[in-house]
């Protein structure tokens, strides 16, 4: 792996705070999959903004709509071993950890957690290998998006990853990459600003320790 520049660490984690990112610079994947049931267990349940039969439901929340009793935290990129530790630690708090069928919970997930293929600093942007529909699926319905980002794989600005980007572009006939600044936001509706209509509430990142 290449060395980690300290500098483009600290731009990427100012930018990102400048766009409501929460960073968290961690030592090893094992404090990473703990920080992730961490935040599960802190965060108010989720509200089921869709019918999803079976589902046991709480008290109204913020919106008016059900909370899902059962919380639920998505990791469907991670390797066997690493989902099994991560398994283990939901299950010991009661939790549901899945890595495949997000389908089954499109009313909506606590805890969407995906790994970065790289980082800009410029703007505190993670990049992305999104061709697995449920990876997709993690860092658009879960109220809270965990993204684990490798301090070493962080470029200075957009025209350094150019290269990569097109080696991505020609892999294959059909690719899916998407660059996050942030949690979701918009200003559609008469210009006013709302976090979560289009994606998660929240969004975190985990810088880890290479």
């Amino acid at each position: 792996m290449p060395p980690v520049n300290q500098e483009l660490v600290e731009a990427f984690s100012a930018k990102a705070a400048l766009v409501n990112a929460v960073v968290q610079e961690l030592p090893s994947m094992a404090a990473a999959l703990q920080y992730v049931v961490d935040v599960c267990e802190k965060k108010e349940p989720a509200e089921l903004l869709a019918d999803e039969p079976g589902v046991a439901r709480g008290p109204l929340g913020p919106n008016k709509m059900p909370t899902r009793v059962q919380r639920v935290v998505a990791a469907p990129d991670l390797g066997d071993e690493d989902f099994s530790v991560l398994e283990e630690a939901c299950k010991a708090k009661g939790f549901a950890c899945i890595r495949n069928g997000l389908r089954k919970h499109l009313a909506g997930i606590d805890v969407g957690f995906s790994c970065a293929e790289l980082g800009v600093a410029a703007s505190g942007t993670c990049l992305m290998n999104t061709d697995s529909e449920d990876v997709r699926l993690a860092g658009m319905i879960s109220e809270t998006h965990i993204i684990l980002l490798r301090k070493s794989t962080i470029y200075p600005d957009l025209p350094s990853i150019a290269q990569i980007m097109r080696q991505r572009i020609n892999a294959s006939s059909a690719t899916y990459t998407t660059l996050i600044t942030g949690p979701s936001r918009t200003a559609d509706i008469e210009r006013v600003a709302a976090v979560g209509v289009h994606g998660p509430l929240e969004l975190h990142i985990i810088l880890l320790e290479d």
